[in-house]
Order: C-alpha cells, then structure tokens, then sequence
C-alpha cells in the first residue's frame, strides 16, 4: 500500500465501495490506494488521486496530460484537514487551488476521517476574485459520477482536460446555492443536510455525522457553530421522523 497515510487508505476503500454500491464501478483497471484506475458501465476509464501533500500546478498539468493521452479521465481529491483552508474563512486561493476550482466547476473535491469513517464532499469557492470564501458541502453522490471535457485559460494550466467529478448533468457538485432547481424541490430540512427524499438511510445519517462533527461546539469555536448545530439537528430529527423506511 506504499506509504501513504491510513486516512487516505480508509477514504479510498470507501470510494471503491460507493462507487461498486451506486452501480458507477463496472470494472477495476487498478487499486494502489492513493490512485485508483477504473471502468464505469459507460466504458469510460476514470483515475481517482487521493492527495495528501503539496499539488504544484505543474503536476496538475502533468496528470491531466498523462491521463488525457490515454483517454482516462482525472478526478483529485485532497485530504481536507492538511491541505484546504478551515469552512468559513475568506482565504486569497494559491495557484494550485485556483487550477483545481476552475477543473471542477467552482469546487475542489476533499476527504476527511473520523475513526474509521470516511467522508467524501466538495469544497465551495465562492465569489470571483482570487479572494474566495470556503463553504464545506456534504457527502458526494456516487451515482452522480459524471465523466466530462473542460477547457482552462489559466497560466501553466492552459488547455481542455479530461476530467471526473460528482456534478450529475448540471455540471455542479452538489450544491443546492448554485442549484435553484434542487433547492426549489425540498424542504428545508433536506436542503440542510445536503441530502434528498431519494437517498437512503445510511446516506442520510452519513451527511448528519459530517456536519454534527463540522459544527458541535467542542471542535467549532465559531459565533455561530452553536445555531448551525442546532438546525442539523432539528432537520436531521424532522426527516428521520418523516420516513417511513
């Protein structure tokens, strides 16, 4: 397994797993942990980059190429706690985030551990300046794996790529802020918990556990981490007691 970190093991097995349970995995081409090459039922290869220490642009680029020639498309995801900034905070992006951001529609894909749970979810940019605000999404869809070409004018990072990514047809990740029509359809409740009448259980308690860890007042110190703890509650209750499954 080389010598890559335990989170990133744990967060890869549960990509592997999702992708097999959401039917998005048809066959594994390659599992070395940190990079997993596999084909989806559509016969697009797809290469999954589990990053966990510095991501220059210059390997960005050198990823994207590689992979591009052979008709594979790149999807990266960053251990979130080593190498994002903190949810909430306005942060001046770095050359290598920008690259990523523009790669994956206004987010850049992370993974966190709790224990020996893995969480996949996306990583807002808002705003349209170098000078961006970090908003932490929920938990991914596998079933939204969507294979796609995209086009960057950035310096060292200019060119059309081959890119993977949880968006489903909108092209977004899934976010209900840049998403009307999503948050139009749900509740309330459903739009607090990033989660929808469709999903499952174990999907649902999976996105209350991401943000419960995200805003409980023993590791979130913010004014307003309090509310938002108590409003992931009140919805995570309010929809669990709706459901009859």
């Amino acid at each position: 397994m080389g010598s890559y970190r335990y989170e990133t093991a744990y967060a890869s097995a549960y990509a592997v797993n999702g992708l097999i349970d959401h039917g998005a995995l048809d066959r594994m081409l390659h599992n070395g942990g940190d990079i997993v090459l596999f084909a989806t039922p559509q016969g697009q290869r797809v290469s999954l980059h589990f990053i966990e220490s510095a991501l220059p642009v210059y390997e960005i680029r050198k990823t994207l190429e590689e992979n591009g020639a052979k008709g594979i498309y790149t999807l990266f995801l960053l251990w979130s706690d080593m190498m994002l900034p903190q949810d909430g905070q306005v942060y001046r992006a770095d050359d290598w985030m920008e690259a990523l951001y523009t790669l994956y529609q206004g987010s850049i894909y992370a993974y966190d551990q709790v224990d020996t749970e893995s969480f996949l979810f996306p990583v807002y940019f808002r705003g349209e300046s170098q000078l961006r605000r970090i908003e932490y999404g929920t938990t991914i869809r596998f079933a939204q794996l969507t294979c796609r070409e995209v086009r960057t004018y950035l310096p060292g990072l200019n060119g059309a790529w081959r890119v993977a990514d949880f968006g489903g047809v909108h092209g977004k990740a899934h976010d209900p802020q840049a998403n009307a029509v999503f948050s139009a359809a749900l509740s309330e409740h459903y739009v607090i918990l990033g989660v929808t009448p469709e999903d499952d259980r174990d999907t649902i308690k999976r996105a209350y556990r991401l943000l419960a860890r995200r805003y409980h007042p023993d590791l979130n110190n913010s004014p307003e981490a309090h509310e938002q703890m108590q409003r992931v509650n009140e919805a995570y209750q309010a929809i669990l007691g709706a459901r009859q499954d």
